[in-house]
C-alpha cells in the first residue's frame, strides 16, 4: 500500500509554506499519512523557513499542484550520476544523518511535498526540508524522464523521527540532479496521470 511521505495535515493546503518548514526544525513529523507519534529532533541550529514560489508556475491552477513541466512517469533509464546522488542522499537520511543528507541539495533548489513549491536558499532551509521527511527510504525503482529521475521509494524507519505506519509503504518522487546535487525534488502522486491518447496513433482511421 502506498503511503504519503509527509505529515498528514500538509495536504490540507491551509498552512503557509514558511510554517511547514519551520515546524520541521523542532519536530520530526509523524505518520507518513498514518497515525504515528512525533519525536523531538535536535539540529545544529534553528532552521529558517524556505520561501514559497509566487505566483504558481505556469500550468498550475493551485499552488499545491505539481508543476506542469514536471514529469510523473519514467520514459527511459536513469543516469548513472542521478542514481549515485539519490542513493547517497537516501543512505544518509535513512541512517539519521540529516545534515549530511541536506548537503546533497543544491543552493538554491526547489522542494515540494504536498506544499507550495519551496525555494531553498540557505543551509538551514535545506536541513529543514530534510527534517520534514519523517521516514527514511530506499529506492526500489529509478527511471529517467528528460532532466528528471522518477523514483519509487520504499519507506523505512529513520533515527530521530517516527515514520509511524508508513514503514514498508511506498512513495514516488521526481528529482532533478545537476552537478552532483539535487536541484529539484517533487513528491509525485502515488499513481501516474493517465496519458492522453495520441491522435496520430490512437485516433480513428482517416
Amino acid at each position: 500500500m502506498a503511503r504519503r511521505w509527509n505529515h498528514p495535515h500538509m495536504s490540507a493546503g491551509r498552512r503557509s509554506a514558511a510554517a511547514l518548514v519551520a515546524t520541521a526544525t523542532i519536530i520530526a513529523l509523524a505518520g507518513c499519512g498514518g497515525g504515528g507519534h512525533s519525536a523531538t529532533t535536535q539540529t545544529s541550529g534553528q532552521a529558517e523557513p524556505a520561501t514559497a514560489t509566487q505566483p504558481p508556475p505556469a500550468g498550475q491552477t493551485n499552488d499545491l499542484d505539481l508543476p506542469a513541466s514536471v514529469p510523473d512517469r519514467a520514459t527511459g533509464p536513469a543516469s548513472t550520476e542521478a542514481r549515485r546522488v539519490i542513493n547517497s542522499w537516501l543512505r544518509a537520511l535513512r541512517h539519521g544523518d540529516v545534515e549530511r543528507a541536506a548537503r546533497y541539495f543544491a543552493l538554491p533548489s526547489k522542494f515540494q511535498n504536498s506544499t507550495p513549491v519551496l525555494t531553498v536558499n540557505t543551509v538551514k532551509e535545506r536541513i529543514a526540508v530534510n527534517l520534514s521527511l519523517p521516514c527514511g527510504a530506499k529506492a526500489r525503482e529509478m527511471g529517467g524522464a528528460g532532466a528528471y529521475t522518477i523514483v519509487t521509494f520504499v519507506l523505512t524507519k529513520r533515527p530521530g523521527a517516527d515514520c509511524g505506519t508508513g514503514v514498508g509503504g511506498t512513495a514516488r518522487g521526481a528529482i532533478r540532479v545537476e552537478r552532483h546535487l539535487i536541484k529539484e525534488w517533487y513528491r509525485l502522486p502515488d499513481q501516474p496521470r493517465k496519458q492522453e491518447p495520441s491522435p496520430l496513433l490512437d485516433g480513428p482511421p482517416v
